[in-house]
């Protein structure tokens, strides 16, 4: 999810769809896309969500999206 529109590539209008916040509180996802993190990493059906502080990345749709492992090491 991201509040960064421009971040977005093959932006489409959707469904809105209601989005919790961490704050308890909730708004609507209104657009979707794709978002390049590198030439290899892509992530597609990233949501646009007006009202979001942050971006969130899903590590599932990463490791799916790109057919990848993703390990989380303690340093």
């Amino acid at each position: 999810m991201t509040c960064e529109l421009s971040l977005l590539r093959d932006v489409q209008d959707m469904e809105a769809i209601p989005v919790e916040l961490p704050n308890e509180s909730e708004t609507l996802a209104i657009k979707k896309g794709m978002v390049h993190l590198s030439s290899k990493l892509i992530l597609n059906n990233v949501l646009f969500v007006p009202g979001l502080n942050c971006n969130s990345i899903s590590i599932a749709q990463l490791v799916e999206d790109n057919i990848c492992e993703v390990t989380f090491t303690k340093q």
